[in-house]
């Protein structure tokens, strides 16, 4: 149904993708050699990915609140949690920025640190700017 109507599972509690994350792996823990185990751990990828990019829109809703203490916390559980997602160079990018608003540059640069180490090769450090509403664009004038 999501396709369908092209919902953003991102901005939805993931509880169910939780227990679905769990029953997973207690699949792949008991039965590693049965036909469902590939299988299994295939679709814990996907919620492994789906989890991190559900905190990382958290993370992002507080950046634009100007909650850094929060947005830098939701980051770190993305980090910690979910490593080897995509989400995860964002989430160093919101702590780096989160960091760095709260003035806190020894943990910043050292982010920033491991940011360089992790992605060096590929395009620069992008910037995540909090979104502007709408309508400050144009006070902004």
């Amino acid at each position: 149904m999501e396709r369908w109507f092209r919902v953003d599972l991102n901005q939805r509690p993931p509880t169910e993708a939780r227990r679905s994350f769990n029953a997973f792996l207690t699949v792949v823990e008991q039965y590693p050699k049965s036909e469902y185990a590939h299988d299994a751990r295939r679709r814990m990828v996907y919620l492994r990915n789906r989890l991190a990019d559900y905190e990382i829109a958290v993370a992002r809703y507080y950046v634009g609140r100007g909650a850094y203490v929060a947005a830098a916390q939701r980051a770190k559980v993305a980090l910690e949690e979910f490593d080897g997602a995509p989400a995860v160079r964002e989430a160093l990018e919101i702590m780096i920025l989160c960091y760095e608003r709260m003035d806190l540059k020894e943990l910043a640069s050292k982010t920033r640190q491991m940011y360089r180490a992790n992605y060096e090769g590929e395009a620069g450090e992008r910037r995540i700017a909090p979104k502007r509403k709408w309508w400050k664009l144009w006070l902004a004038t």
